[in-house]
């Protein structure tokens, strides 16, 4: 009889409220009870239906009044055994997008268009949470290129960073790192921890993306990283069934999907693909789910408890990097489909979802605040003026709300980038995090200026 693991990690990072699967063995066929420790003191129960227990796994829901930190998750079984893991949980903090007020955060010393950017959480046990953001490749613009926009030109370097704790969203100066051994743009990147997977270490993954020659590659590459740097050389895991860039990666309980991207004729895709990180750091297999609606690239997605949300990107053949070219069709759909909380497969087809966006947008970072989504930057009808920098949706559950918008106190093309305008920013790259207490935090780096198609090296946050 054991716990093995809580939401597909090894010693989860859990928020209240969240929707969880306590996988294990010994569990018995008759509900028992599932516990955490209360806020002041003493233990609280979590809801578990009589349906969600089983000998094997159990679904329950952290409650709202379970205390933060580091603490104790206990199953009791039905005949008074009880079975133990560590957990971190988190509180859920609201977001107020009128507020939100963008700085500048410092110079990005890579190249900056479509960076493989994440970040990782490492909670410790003072009550802090350390945060390392893991960035690799991108691409530097090697010209006018025309009226598709600026030729792309991947870059092999790795670089990291911290966020300051208790800093409001500060980062320190980045710190290069062991290089890819090939180049990469628009790859996907993940970064899997006991906190989040099943793996004993942390690795840091580039999937995909497009080589020197703009064609879309097939490659999986990994290395050893810990919350102060990576430790390891980069080598080639996995490959993905087919040539992506420009794919859609959501990162969720030790599981990475890869959806939609590119081939490389540059043509949108449908495939959906994913991958389970195992507890040596290798991908136990890449395996094709239910096709997406319609081929779809250079957009975003979100997870939520049982389903994926894709949102935005093009649907035409684009140069890599996706083009600036305002009669390629652009997308506002949010489609959906339904994913097992235990398995990460699909459970089933994917269905086209509403209008999320007000006008067709690709190229642009999605910050995921939670309760809130972001859209930053990208090609859109209005991009040439700027006129809607930062979009909000809500998310309940598991449901996206429709994009609404500008927000915000202030706009990142009111600000500078060193001596320069930052401009509308397209190809950036977005990452975010919490604090301890649940604050979340955000941040944007790099992209080029849709005017005047030149490169922005700096980062701006909140």
């Amino acid at each position: 009889m054991r716990i093995d693991y809580v939401a597909g990690a090894t010693e989860s990072l859990l928020t209240r409220g969240e929707r969880i699967v306590i996988e294990g063995l010994g569990f018995g066929t008759a509900r028992g009870s599932v516990t955490f420790a209360r806020i002041n003191g003493g233990t609280v129960e979590a809801s578990v239906a009589d349906s969600d227990w089983t000998p094997f796994t159990i679904t329950a829901v952290v409650p709202d009044s379970a205390a933060t930190g580091k603490e104790t998750l206990s199953v009791v079984t039905a005949p008074g055994t009880t079975l133990s893991a560590t957990v971190h949980v988190l509180a859920r903090t609201a977001f107020n997008p009128a507020a939100l007020t963008w700085v500048t955060r410092g110079v990005y010393p890579g190249a900056v268009v479509g960076l493989a950017l994440a970040g990782a959480e490492f909670p410790a046990a003072s009550g802090i949470m350390n945060v390392t953001l893991y960035a690799a490749g991108g691409a530097e613009p090697g010209g006018p290129g025309g009226p598709e926009g600026p030729l792309m030109a991947p870059d092999s370097s790795v670089y990291i960073t911290f966020a300051t704790p208790g800093g409001a969203g500060a980062i320190r100066s980045w710190r290069h790192q062991p290089a890819l051994p090939v180049r990469r743009a628009f790859a996907a990147a993940a970064v899997a921890t006991r906190f989040n997977s099943r793996i004993a270490g942390s690795a840091f993954y580039v999937i995909g993306g497009f080589d020197a020659t703009g064609r879309a590659q097939a490659s999986v590459l990994g290395a050893d990283v810990t919350a102060d740097s990576v430790t390891g050389q980069f080598v080639f895991l996995e490959p993905l069934p087919a040539p992506r860039a420009g794919a859609i990666a959501v990162v969720r309980h030790g599981r990475i999907y890869v959806i939609g991207g590119t081939d490389t004729a540059g043509v949108p895709q449908s495939t959906v693909y994913v991958g389970r990180v195992g507890a040596d750091g290798h991908i136990d297999g890449w395996f094709s789910q239910p096709p997406l609606v319609g081929p779809r690239a250079y957009g975003a997605g979100i997870t939520r408890y049982g389903r994926v949300t894709v949102i935005g990107g093009v649907a035409d053949t684009v140069p890599p990097g996706g083009g600036t070219n305002a009669g390629t069709q652009r997308l506002v759909t949010g489609d959906t489909a339904p994913v097992s909380l235990l398995s990460g497969f699909f459970t089933g087809g994917w269905g086209t979802g509403p209008a999320l966006l007000p006008e067709g947008r690709s190229q642009f970072a999605l910050l995921d605040l939670d309760s809130l989504v972001l859209a930053v930057g990208g090609v859109y009808g209005g991009a040439a003026t700027n006129a809607a920098e930062t979009l909000v949706a809500s998310v309940v559950g598991d449901s996206v709300s429709p994009f609404t918008g500008p927000v915000g106190t202030n706009r990142i093309a009111d600000l500078s980038c060193l001596t320069e305008p930052a401009g509308t920013l397209i190809g950036l790259a977005g990452v975010t995090w919490r604090e301890f207490d649940g604050t979340p935090r955000g941040l944007v780096v790099g992209g080029v200026d849709l005017a005047t198609q030149t490169r922005r090296t700096c980062t701006w946050g909140f």
